[in-house]
């Protein structure tokens, strides 16, 4: 989902949205935001309970074939959704409440999903933590909030993340065959 590793920097990354009630306002607010990037088209695939947002969210990325796509669930905390969206197979939800977790997630777990809550996140922050998320590459040094990259990152973290979404993959296979057993 990385900018910088969009393949055709003619097409648009898709990006997208679903909340429940408590996430409509959040979600109305970033998705205007959202719309002034030039590079995204966003996707609104509307309001539901949390649960069912979640689903159909999370259905939505595991059919789309575009690696650089992404998606942003909202509830009351982002936290209702990512519980539920993780449960679907391929999905990396994440629940940030700051631009550093945000690109943790993105740059670390390889997160293709953003979950943020309206009753703990303020608009103008949601519009930043949004930034950072789909601003930021997986296995791409992460920046301060002043631009300066992390201390913490080096060959042996960047070695690390190469091979771990092979062993996330085995991990989802196993809990899958567990849960069919």
């Amino acid at each position: 989902m990385s900018s910088s590793t969009n393949p055709d920097h003619n097409t648009k990354r898709i990006v997208y949205l679903a909340c429940d009630g408590f996430g409509q306002e959040l979600q109305d607010s970033v998705e205007k935001h959202l719309q002034s990037n030039s590079s995204i088209e966003v996707k609104n695939l509307g309001c539901d309970t949390y649960y069912d947002a979640a689903q159909t969210l999370s259905n939505q990325i595991q059919l789309d074939d575009n690696p650089t796509s992404a998606g942003i669930l909202f509830c009351g905390t982002g936290m209702g959704v990512g519980i539920v969206a993780n449960k679907h197979k391929g999905i990396r939800a994440a629940t940030c409440e700051n631009t550093m977790s945000a690109k943790c997630a993105r740059a670390v777990n390889n997160a293709n999903v953003l979950c943020l809550g309206k009753l703990v996140t303020p608009p103008n922050l949601a519009n930043d933590i949004v930034d950072a998320f789909t601003n930021q590459g997986f296995i791409e040094q992460p920046k301060d909030d002043d631009g300066n990259k992390v201390d913490w990152w080096n060959n042996d973290v960047e070695n690390f993340l190469k091979q771990s979404m092979q062993g996330v993959t085995n991990v989802e296979d196993k809990a899958t065959t567990q849960a069919t057993s």
